[in-house]
């Protein structure tokens, strides 16, 4: 199918909005409407270069905080159907690996080997290509700056259909990293003071990573 996407050719180039070519999802991938894209530093860090190697080969589709809509599943896909509304990771968890079934699915076996290609985790190859036919790569293997995606479903998290897609998109990358960073990093106990210095998205999300740990002040 033709979509469009925000395409990086080059560090330190513009994004090209441009018409696409996008295959049909092969054996454990989906096919996604995206709702909701939202910016998240990284994404300027890919125009930058501050984030070279641990990316996709340019060209690629930016964008990792995204939400949509199923639209088509391919072979062997467990757990998502069409209309299922989903919530992007941008580190594939599969559930069913070690490091998942103990609760580290940052860790995920899956998501640790096939990241740094762009390409898709069933079988390496791409399935987004330009109009003149050549492979692009995909940010944290979702391409969210699209209108249309396909991605493996261990990059999905299925959200319930009442939740609105461009507040759920969110949920995947800043809210948790600023959670995390309260929750996890600073490792924030009931009755301590807390100092958030910069209240963006992260920002904001950490102050409430801070409360729900219990923190007395929070400054």
């Amino acid at each position: 199918m033709q979509t469009r996407a925000a395409v990086l050719r080059e560090i330190g180039q513009e994004w090209s909005v441009e018409d696409i070519e996008l295959d049909p999802p092969k054996s454990g991938e989906v096919l996604v409407h995206i709702k909701a894209s939202g910016m998240c530093h990284s994404d300027e860090h890919l125009v930058t270069g501050d984030l070279a190697g641990a990316t996709s080969p340019m060209p690629l589709i930016g964008g990792h905080e995204g939400a949509g809509i199923v639209m088509e599943v391919g072979p062997n896909v467990i757990g998502l159907e069409p209309g299922d509304h989903v919530v992007f990771g941008f580190i594939p968890a599969c559930g069913r690996c070690p490091s998942c079934a103990s609760g580290h699915s940052n860790l995920c076996d899956v998501g640790g080997a096939a990241f740094p290609t762009g390409r898709q985790i069933s079988d390496g190859t791409a399935r987004h290509h330009t109009a003149a036919g050549e492979d692009l790569g995909l940010m944290c293997l979702l391409g969210t700056f699209a209108n249309h995606t396909v991605v493996h479903e261990s990059s999905c998290v299925k959200i319930d259909k009442d939740i609105p897609l461009d507040r759920a998109c969110l949920l995947g990358c800043g809210v948790v990293t600023g959670w995390g960073s309260a929750v996890y990093a600073a490792e924030v106990k009931p009755g301590e003071n807390v100092a958030v210095i910069g209240v963006g998205g992260i920002g904001a999300s950490a102050i409430q990573g801070a409360r729900m740990a219990g923190a007395r002040n929070i400054i």
